[in-house]
């Protein structure tokens, strides 16, 4: 073995043997306490997530290397307009996380497809977990894609095969403990990926600075990013406003119901512990998943710069960023920087995985298989499905070679067919025939749209360059590539509204499903519990 991957090859199989040990601890806390109702534990840790825990657990699920490595690449590629593809849209969402605390605790449910299932009927629940399923599975898989660019070349082995090596410890700890084994690591990685962040964001700063001197902002005026026109990497808004707000329509609705995040705030004990949770959320998450991947990237453009002779190094999409930077460190530092790339990335992958599988084992093959089966046979095949949707996006991650088509479109989709829908729950004259119907036609809208962009506007024809500047008006112009994100969310919730004002008010059965909800105490666990066995 080439002495250069024994450090790395060292404390892969140092960490991944510590957070399966936490897997068995978590297991001895389940069994220990005896819980009667095996769901609630094994998904929401029986909601005793204090709010500090919630705040770690909420920056932890986010550092996502895949997210924040796409996200770099756009700022690389656009400049400053690129803070719109993900860094705003973040940060406008977690203020909204802290004044939407309530709204969250409401919902008695343990899934998203269930609360709109007790709202809407179960073909809207059997709907929503399928779409959620298919959005989360082609996260957690995107992920891994980004275990193939970031561990394997430290590792020396092929990409494929680092991948199936890499979901081992993650099968077994979330399999072993569920839910709260998540959380438990969640705190070690958390601590991790804190200095990671930090010492890769103090390594860039350092590195532009080399380059650069009369400072980096300085070069930033004079930088031209590979996508933008000449010079305007400090531009936010060169693209026209239509840009921003195709992205924020698109993205905001979906990621505000997003299933780790709602999980994460319906499992605090009480509404002010999961307020305090969204507080801490917002100062980690702005710091260490907002603002210094940022400068990271801005600090890339100078140091890499797309017309020199370094640009090769942030690789063809310029999701190279973060080994970039990397592979300019020392040995020793190099190391703990592996260490941190792998806690981000396990971190990542088993919170997608176990909500990919939430909507599998709850919302589909509970209801519709064993509604009546023991509980231990359920939590034997929650964790089975678990181990499942891990497995399934390994797959993803074998045949998958672009991030951004994975984001993008799954995002539209998250927020047209899933969040639109959800909604919906706190409006009385809402309709199962507006959900079912806004969300399909939501989707199609969004591949529809996605198609026309990239295949029709963005055509790869010689004779007809930016031929999307014949076609679309002048303010639509600079948000092409984008305009499909927003459309399919514009057209679900017209859909949904149109239709249900057409069609036959719902029951008061299924309103009282949703209103009167106990939110805090243990009248509240037992009322969770309660719809849990539904």
């Amino acid at each position: 073995m080439d002495n250069s991957v024994v450090g790395p090859w060292t404390v892969f199989i140092l960490y991944s043997a510590a957070v399966i040990a936490m897997g068995f601890w978590a297991r001895s806390l389940r069994r220990k306490r005896q819980l009667e109702n095996k769901n609630l534990e094994f998904w929401m840790a029986n909601r005793e997530l204090p709010g500090w825990r919630l705040g770690i657990s909420l920056t932890s699920g986010w550092l996502m290397l895949g997210w924040i490595g796409f996200g770099m690449s756009q700022i690389y590629a656009y400049g400053a307009t690129g803070l719109w593809l993900l860094q705003i849209p973040w940060f406008i969402l977690c203020f909204l996380i802290i004044i939407l605390v309530p709204f969250y605790r409401r919902v008695a449910a343990v899934s998203l497809p269930q609360a709109i299932g007790r709202r809407f009927g179960p073909g809207a629940r059997y709907l929503t977990a399928v779409l959620s399923a298919c959005v989360f599975l082609s996260w957690t898989g995107a992920e891994l894609v980004m275990v193939k660019t970031l561990v394997a070349p430290q590792l020396g082995i092929d990409g494929n095969l680092i991948l199936a090596i890499f979901i081992i410890p993650i099968l077994i700890y979330t399999v072993i403990g569920g839910f709260r084994a998540i959380i438990i690591t969640d705190l070690i990685q958390f601590i991790i990926m804190v200095l990671f962040i930090a010492v890769l964001g103090g390594w860039a700063l350092s590195e532009a600075s080399s380059v650069a001197p009369n400072g980096i902002m300085a070069a930033l005026r004079e930088v031209s990013p590979p996508w933008a026109a000449d010079k305007v990497a400090l531009n936010p808004l060169f693209l026209g406003w239509i840009f921003p707000v195709a992205l924020l329509i698109g993205y905001l609705p979906g990621w505000l119901i997003e299933q780790d995040l709602t999980v994460r705030i319906q499992a605090a004990p009480t509404t002010k512990q999961a307020r305090v949770g969204a507080c801490f959320g917002l100062v980690f998450i702005t710091t260490f998943v907002i603002v210094i991947p940022a400068v990271v990237a801005f600090c890339a453009l100078v140091r890499f710069n797309p017309e020199g002779a370094d640009a090769a190094l942030v690789g063809a999409d310029y999701t190279g960023i973060i080994l970039a930077f990397i592979q300019q460190m020392p040995v020793g530092l190099v190391i703990f920087m592996f260490l941190g790339l792998v806690a981000c990335q396990m971190s990542t992958v088993d919170t997608f995985s176990n909500v990919t599988a939430m909507p599998l084992a709850y919302d589909l093959v509970e209801p519709l298989g064993m509604k009546n089966a023991p509980r231990e046979k359920v939590a034997v095949m929650a964790r089975v499905l678990s181990a499942v949707a891990v497995i399934l996006a390994l797959f993803y991650a074998f045949i998958a070679d672009s991030l951004g088509d994975v984001y993008y479109l799954s995002s539209g989709v998250l927020s047209a067919c899933i969040a639109v829908p959800a909604i919906a729950i706190f409006w009385k004259r809402a309709t199962a025939a507006g959900v079912v119907i806004g969300s399909i036609l939501g989707a199609v809208t969004t591949f529809v749209m996605y198609w026309w962009e990239y295949k029709v506007l963005q055509a790869d024809d010689p004779a007809a360059p930016n031929y999307y500047l014949e076609v679309l008006p002048a303010w639509l112009a600079g948000g092409c590539w984008y305009l499909y994100i927003g459309a399919g969310v514009l057209v679900s919730a017209v859909t949904l509204v149109i239709v249900s004002l057409v069609t036959p008010r719902t029951s008061d059965a299924r309103l009282a499903a949703v209103d009167d909800v106990p939110v805090d105490g243990a009248e509240a666990i037992e009322k969770v519990s309660e719809v849990s066995q539904v």
